[in-house]
């Protein structure tokens, strides 16, 4: 079984309870949103937005009418819980796609892209990293919220690590040091003696 196979039956069961469990482990991801400072009139893709957890962040940002979002994820069965979390709300411009992270094609660029505890379950991490970067227009902002090397955890810290890995969450790579050579100006934000961090990139015009 690949490693995207093993993923995507993840998230057909996980789909269920997603929800009701992640609101323990996924911290920070209001305050990632604001760092991307988006305009009211923005055009805004989540790049594994899954279930659509973090949209209610980015829509207090977004102009019902003049702002857009795009959700992207490869597991149907997270994108139809979506789809009932945006018809349930009213949110009439958010768009959602099945497609992989790693060859997407949209077709535009976008004013701001959010990878929201995504990219580390993503097996080609580096070919998501550079698509989404093809994706993002010029003076546009790219934010990577996901778990850290819980470097600060001391001797929790290989527990941690193990037990994320046994979810299919890699945390030791350098996504950080990656998004900096796609898009030099990077900062990057860790929290919490390294549980998670935030990378905020802009891309030259």
């Amino acid at each position: 079984m690949s490693d995207t196979t093993a993923v995507q039956r993840f998230y057909r069961f996980h789909a269920l309870i997603y929800d009701k469990t992640r609101w323990m482990i996924l911290h920070q991801r209001r305050a990632a949103v604001q760092r991307l400072a988006l305009r009211g009139d923005a055009d805004v893709l989540e790049i594994g937005c899954g279930t659509g957890l973090n949209f209610r962040y980015l829509m207090e940002w977004l102009d019902p009418i003049r702002g857009r979002l795009t959700g992207l994820d490869f597991s149907g069965d997270m994108l139809r819980v979506a789809e009932r979390r945006c018809r349930s709300a009213g949110w009439n411009n958010v768009s959602l796609v099945e497609a992989d992270a790693t060859c997407m094609s949209l077709g535009r660029q976008f004013d701001a892209v959010l990878f929201g505890y995504s990219l580390t379950m993503i097996p080609d991490w580096r070919a998501a990293l550079r698509s989404a970067a093809e994706h993002l227009r010029p003076g546009g902002r790219l934010a990577v919220l996901d778990f850290g090397g819980f470097e600060g955890w001391g001797p929790l810290g290989p527990v941690m690590r193990a037990w994320l890995r046994a979810n299919h969450v890699e945390t030791v790579q350098p996504y950080a040091e990656a998004l900096r050579e796609l898009l030099p100006d990077t900062t990057v934000h860790p929290w919490l003696g390294g549980y998670c961090f935030t990378a905020l990139a802009r891309k030259e015009m």
